[in-house]
């Protein structure tokens, strides 16, 4: 079994027909269908469910009427995206309350800090405030929370100490920085989310790859973060083929093998111990 801990089924993409990404011998292929049909795919492949991270807080009102719709398949947490929050009114943000209590909820997120974007430092005291609203909701409510931190973990890593909510732990959703950062991470309780950045040419990922070698096993969360961060597979798919193309779930099994093969140890019991983490985390019912 395989848990898909952060992926986007409620984003738009995946609305009616569209083409997406699954595995094949030779390494990747591409379908088209339905959400329908890539969830029958996903349960045919081992992967029964995925929790399903809240962006804006209109994002998380539609998520959880369509996690509503597939129980036991989407598991919803709710949070407002660091990039996200400057669109969000401050006025608005007990909406999240209101959905944080929904009893399907088993996550605040994603939430953090993105220094990414230069264009956008005006905004990085919004995305503190919001940060640390967040932080102390998850607190109040006694929820792990689901972190996006990009070039910025100096400063997420400080505010993290310094809150309570290290004691209910989380995940740092799609890392991808050195094992002396996610050492950071972990001593503070935290899982790290692993997903297709692994995937990618080995001059890109190759600080990855020896974080992940070093980090325990029974701290790893799978993850896709779907419809984005496809895995590298130009040498199989013209990339012209590759444009609009959806991530998923499905190739989840890659991140298995490759992360088995960085630790010399069996894609089998990769998959079952990051999968007894997510549900240990996330006090998943399947």
């Amino acid at each position: 079994m395989i848990i898909d801990s952060h992926a986007h089924y409620n984003n738009r993409a995946y609305s009616g027909t569209f083409r997406y990404l699954t595995r094949a011998e030779d390494g990747y292929a591409l379908r088209e269908g339905d959400l329908g049909q890539l969830f029958g795919e996903m349960s045919a492949a081992g992967i029964p469910c995925s929790i399903e991270p809240g962006v804006t807080l209109q994002s998380c009102e539609e998520l959880l009427q369509l996690c509503a719709g597939h129980p036991g398949r989407l598991f919803p947490a709710v949070g407002v995206h660091p990039t996200r929050t400057f669109l969000e009114k401050w006025q608005d943000r007990k909406k999240l309350i209101l959905y944080a209590n929904d009893p399907a909820v088993v996550a605040i997120g994603e939430c953090g800090l993105d220094y990414h974007y230069p264009r956008k430092q005006q905004h990085r005291l919004t995305q503190h405030l919001w940060f640390l609203y967040q932080l102390n909701l998850a607190w109040k409510l006694k929820k792990p929370v689901i972190l996006h931190v990009r070039n910025a973990h100096e400063d997420a890593l400080r505010i993290l100490r310094q809150h309570p909510i290290r004691r209910l732990g989380g995940v740092v959703h799609c890392f991808c920085a050195s094992y002396e950062i996610a050492r950071q991470y972990l001593d503070l309780g935290y899982h790290i989310g692993i997903g297709g950045s692994l995937l990618q040419q080995e001059e890109r990922s190759k600080e990855l790859c020896e974080a992940v070698r070093q980090m325990p096993l029974e701290r790893i969360l799978l993850e896709t973060d779907a419809p984005y961060i496809l895995p590298y597979c130009k040498d199989t798919l013209p990339p012209k083929q590759l444009r609009r193309t959806r991530n998923t779930s499905l190739i989840l099994p890659a991140v298995a093998e490759r992360i088995a093969e960085l630790k010399g140890i069996s894609p089998e019991s990769v998959a079952q111990q990051t999968a007894e983490n997510a549900i240990r985390l996330f006090c998943l019912e399947l």
